[in-house]
């Protein structure tokens, strides 16, 4: 299982246009560990310490407040999931609070690849407890967009057309 978190304090980027789309290889259910959504917490009003994946405690030196302890008190929060077959997506906002059921099954693998979508107003901040990413081909500073070859853009609006 993974720990409910908000993904957006695990990155190194501030901003509100970022989305996390989940795509299942293999059919998931509660059972062999599909994902799980907290409704009624706004996780756009507050950033969440970042967990270690496998337990609610928070990273060492995290910024934010503490996530409740939804785990052992999920009879207290309104979460729900969704059974996905290969070829579903999932979308959430990356300050949706959430994490997965687990795969309880002996028999049934569980995979999936998840991707990030960011929006223009989505800006490099460095968190110090956040993952390393080794494979930057340059060095952001705090308040740079994301662009380049580590950050491709993936689609572009067209400039707007001026009347003669």
């Amino acid at each position: 299982r993974t720990a409910f978190h908000q993904d957006s304090t695990y990155f190194n980027i501030e901003g509100d246009q970022c989305c996390v789309v989940w795509v299942p290889v293999d059919p998931a259910s509660y059972e062999t560990g599909t994902m799980l959504y907290v409704r009624g917490i706004d996780g756009k009003a507050q950033d969440y310490q970042p967990n270690t994946f496998v337990s609610h405690a928070s990273l060492p030196g995290a910024e934010g407040a503490e996530l409740p302890d939804i785990e052992n008190n999920l009879d207290a929060y309104d979460v729900v999931h969704f059974d996905v077959e290969p070829g579903d997506v999932l979308v959430h906002h990356y300050k949706t609070i959430h994490g997965t059921s687990g795969n309880a099954s002996r028999y049934q693998v569980r995979r999936a690849a998840s991707l990030r979508y960011c929006g223009d107003d989505i800006r490099y901040r460095a968190r110090p407890y956040a993952p390393k990413q080794l494979h930057l081909q340059y060095e952001p500073r705090d308040g740079d967009p994301l662009g380049g070859p580590d950050f491709p853009i993936v689609w572009q609006r067209a400039p707007a057309q001026q009347a003669a």
